[in-house]
C-alpha cells in the first residue's frame, strides 16, 4: 500500500510541474497540496529531490523562468519563488576544500606548522 501511495505522491508533484508549464499555476498548486496531504496521511517522507520541486511557503511547483528564479552567488545557489518571493539558499557541493580531500582539523594544522 505504501508503495502505491509513494508512487502517487511523485506522480502528483510531476503533474503539478506539467500544469505550471502549461500556464495553469493554481491547478499545479492543488496537485502539490494533494501530494503533501497523501504523504502526511501515510506517514511517508517525501525525498529531497521532490521536496525541492515546490515552494514550501505557497506550494507552487517551481519551474525555472515561470515560477522560480535561480542565481549563483559565491558558491551558494539562491532560489526565489516568483509567486510569494520566498528565498531558499543551498551551498553548492564539491566546491569546498573539505570535499577536495584537504583535511582542516586541528591536528593536521599543527603537523603542517612544525
Amino acid at each position: 500500500m505504501a508503495i502505491k501511495a509513494r508512487f502517487r505522491i511523485y506522480e502528483l508533484i510531476e503533474m503539478g510541474i506539467n500544469e505550471v508549464k502549461k500556464g495553469n499555476v493554481e491547478r499545479g498548486r492543488d496537485y502539490v497540496k494533494l501530494a503533501i496531504e497523501y504523504a502526511k496521511k501515510g506517514s511517508i517522507k517525501i525525498p529531497r529531490e521532490y521536496k525541492r520541486k515546490y515552494c514550501r511557503n505557497c506550494f507552487v511547483p517551481l519551474v525555472i523562468g515561470i515560477t522560480e528564479s535561480r542565481r549563483v552567488k559565491s558558491k551558494i545557489l539562491i532560489r526565489r519563488c516568483l509567486e510569494c518571493n520566498w528565498i531558499r539558499r543551498y551551498e553548492l557541493r564539491g566546491l569546498s576544500k573539505e570535499s577536495e580531500g584537504i583535511s582542516l582539523n586541528a591536528k593536521d594544522r599543527q603537523k603542517r606548522s612544525k
